[in-house]
C-alpha cells in the first residue's frame, strides 16, 4: 500500500511539474551506450522507434514521465505494480526483477541523449513511394 502511494505521489509530482510552460529536466546520471543497449535488447524500439519517433514518440512531447529519472522511474514500476489503475496505456511492465534501478537511469540517459528534431523525410524519394503506394487499395 505506502508502495502504491508512493508512486502515486511520484507521477502526480510529474504531472504538476508538468503544468508549467517551461520544464526544467532533472539531470541525467545514467550511461548512454548502456542506455542504448539497454533500450534495443527490451525492444523499445518496437513503439518509441530507433531514434524516438515511431508509434509513441518521446521526443518533444512534454511528457511528464520523462521530466526526470525519479519520476520515469515510478512510471515503470507503477506499470508493474499498479497496472489496473493505469489501462490508458499499452507501455509493458519493468518492475525492479526486469529493470534495477540502475538500467533504468542507463534508459533515460539514452532517452535524453536522443535528437529533438524528426528527421526531415520529403526529400526521400523512396520512402514517399512507399507512403503512396500504401495510400492505394491492396488489389491482389
Amino acid at each position: 500500500m505506502k508502495s502504491a502511494i508512493r508512486i502515486s505521489l511520484a507521477l502526480g509530482a510529474g504531472l504538476v511539474a508538468s503544468a508549467g510552460l517551461a520544464q526544467t529536466m532533472g539531470p541525467v546520471t545514467g550511461d548512454v551506450s548502456e542506455g542504448a543497449q539497454l533500450y534495443y535488447d527490451h525492444g523499445c524500439y518496437q513503439c518509441h522507434g530507433y531514434f524516438g519517433y515511431g508509434r509513441q514518440d518521446l521526443n518533444n512531447t512534454g511528457s511528464p514521465f520523462l521530466i526526470n529519472e525519479d519520476v520515469f522511474r515510478s512510471f515503470l514500476r507503477a506499470r508493474a505494480d499498479v497496472a489496473p489503475l493505469l489501462p490508458s496505456t499499452s507501455m509493458p511492465n519493468y518492475p525492479a526483477n526486469s529493470l534495477t534501478d540502475e538500467m533504468v537511469q542507463d534508459i533515460y540517459a539514452y532517452i535524453r541523449s536522443m535528437p529533438s528534431n524528426r528527421p526531415e523525410t520529403a526529400s526521400v524519394p523512396t520512402l514517399q513511394a512507399i507512403l503512396r503506394s500504401g495510400e492505394r487499395p491492396y488489389r491482389p
